[in-house]
Order: structure tokens, then C-alpha cells, then sequence
């Protein structure tokens, strides 16, 4: 009898694990779960295949590092999320980064490093939000 109460904690201790790890993006990302409001339209320039991978309805406007501005959204799968740095029409990138990890993004904007709510700082990095940090001074 004991062997199998052992087994049977062994299971919903696997279950468990196994579960945390299934968690949608917005889960990670309260700012994901907020109402949009105007500042959280993102450019209208920028070419529509920049969306095909990422729900642009989900951006939202998460602040502003020497001129670039960046958005945090949900990619299509909702196993990802995704930051753009926009600068300007010909100066802004997309990249995404899945399971709640921490990711960067970089290139002629900048460089930043997204993580989930309630991670660490990024050692020697800038806090723009409580998810994007900068590699600049700010």
C-alpha cells in the first residue's frame, strides 16, 4: 500500500512540473493582459509581413530608449513573446523569444534583453520597463 501511495505522489508531483510549463505567454507578461490604449498602436509603416509571426493586436507600448521605441506582443503561437525596437521606417527590429526564458534583441536600434515578470535584472543592463532592459545608458 505504501508503494503505491508513493507512486501515485509521484505522479501529481510530475504533473505538476510538467504543467508549469505550458503556461501561455500572457502569463508571463502581465503587461500583455492589459486593455490597449492609443499609445499602443504601433507604426503604420512598418511593412506587413513584420506581423507575420506576431499578433500585432496584442502590442503594448512599453517605453522609449534614445529614440527607439518598443512594444511587447504575443507571437501567433502564444508560446512566444515579442519585442519591437522602432526607431524609424528603415531603423527597427523584430524578434521573439518563447517559454517564459528571458531573450535580447538587437541591431541598429539597440540591444535589449526581455524577461518575464518578477526575473532577475540583467546584470549591467538599463531598466525600461519591468520586462526590457538596454545594453545602452539610457
Amino acid at each position: 500500500m505504501g508503494i503505491h501511495v508513493r507512486a501515485a505522489a509521484a505522479v501529481v508531483v510530475l504533473s505538476t512540473v510538467a504543467l508549469t510549463g505550458c503556461t501561455s505567454v500572457g502569463a508571463a507578461y502581465a503587461v500583455l493582459d492589459r486593455e490597449a490604449g492609443a499609445r499602443d498602436e504601433v507604426p503604420a509603416d512598418l511593412p506587413g509581413y513584420a506581423w507575420d509571426d506576431v499578433d500585432q493586436a496584442t502590442a503594448r507600448f512599453v517605453g522609449e530608449d534614445e529614440g527607439t521605441s518598443l512594444w511587447l506582443a504575443r507571437a501567433r503561437d502564444d508560446a512566444s513573446a515579442c519585442l519591437l525596437a522602432y526607431a524609424d521606417e528603415e531603423s527597427w527590429v523584430l524578434g521573439c523569444g518563447g517559454d517564459g526564458a528571458p531573450f535580447s534583441v538587437g541591431g541598429i536600434t539597440g540591444t535589449f534583453t526581455v524577461v518575464p515578470d518578477g526575473a532577475p535584472a540583467p546584470e549591467g543592463m538599463t531598466r525600461i520597463s519591468e520586462n526590457v532592459y538596454t545594453a545602452s545608458a539610457g
